[in-house]
């Protein structure tokens, strides 16, 4: 795929960075409400590409967005400007969203992808599938990134063609924990859908990503705060207790139900609604 025409000869493109970290562990963190549990030490010393808005919760080198408008600090009312941070966005979406001012400002932190690579097959209310070619995982492929339904999985094509050895997942929950959906209130494009349906997107995306970085000798992981695979809203709830953590983000501690409830009855109710939700998800 051709590079996008631009009179400014400065344009840089994703491809220049490719290889630049050769042979590394590569952290690719999302926005999940485990990330508000998980130790941030452990990123000490580490590359870390953030997705949206990772950056507010953990030191980031590269941050991943198709809406710099939304995620970017330097594009959001109040927030401090992150210099060290390189982003990785679209050209044209980018050029369309900002203003001239906002765009002068911050175009030399941008390193540009693209994800057009063939026609969009979804419904309005659907993400683009444009991007969802599992090739562009298989191999570098010029500028071009996966993108489907979640960020995070170019965030992971961008980590296997910076070199990484083993791309290693956190707050990439796929799923809510007490209805929280995120561990920092922010923009999301579900189109009214059922959560838990753009939930199951974003795992088959990482699962098709996961196969194709298998085929190329890459190992994709996920690490969490979580002692046990069994009900992690258990562990979350505890950990938010010793940690003195909100369950949910800018709301109740957990679902609305009475008050007098005591933690075991209120976190059964909620793994109950979950399970009903989960069993739904082949419904959409």
């Amino acid at each position: 795929m051709d590079r996008p025409a631009e009179s400014d000869t400065t344009l840089r493109m994703v491809s220049d960075l490719y290889g630049r970290h050769q042979g590394e562990d590569i952290f690719v963190v999302g926005t999940g409400p485990s990330l508000r549990v998980f130790p941030p030490e452990v990123f000490t010393g580490k590359t870390v590409i953030g997705c949206n808005m990772a950056w507010k919760v953990v030191p980031t080198q590269y941050g991943v967005t198709i809406h710099p408008d939304l995620n970017m600090p330097e594009c959001m009312d109040g927030e401090q400007p992150h210099p060290e941070i390189t982003w990785i966005t679209k050209h044209r979406k980018t050029r369309r969203l900002l203003s001239p001012e906002q765009f002068e400002r911050v175009q030399s932190q941008f390193y540009y992808f693209e994800s057009e690579g063939q026609p969009n097959s979804q419904p309005p209310d659907e993400p683009n599938d444009a991007g969802r070619i599992v090739d562009w995982v298989r191999r570098p492929t010029g500028d071009c990134l996966y993108q489907w339904s979640s960020i995070s999985q170019t965030a992971c094509n961008l980590a296997a063609n910076l070199g990484a050895k083993t791309v290693i997942l956190v707050g990439c929950d796929n799923t809510a924990l007490f209805d929280s959906h995120h561990a920092h209130q922010q923009h999301t494009r579900w189109k009214g859908v059922d959560p838990n349906h753009r939930y199951r997107q974003y795992y088959e995306g990482l699962a098709e990503v996961r196969a194709a970085l298998h085929e190329r000798g890459v190992a994709m992981v996920s690490m969490t705060p979580f002692l046990s695979l069994d009900s992690p809203e258990n562990d979350f709830l505890r950990l938010c207790q010793e940690l003195g953590k909100e369950t949910r983000v800018g709301g109740e501690d957990l679902p609305a139900g009475d008050s007098a409830v005591s933690p075991l009855k209120r976190l059964r109710r909620a793994s109950k609604r979950k399970l009903r939700a989960l069993t739904g998800w082949n419904q959409h």
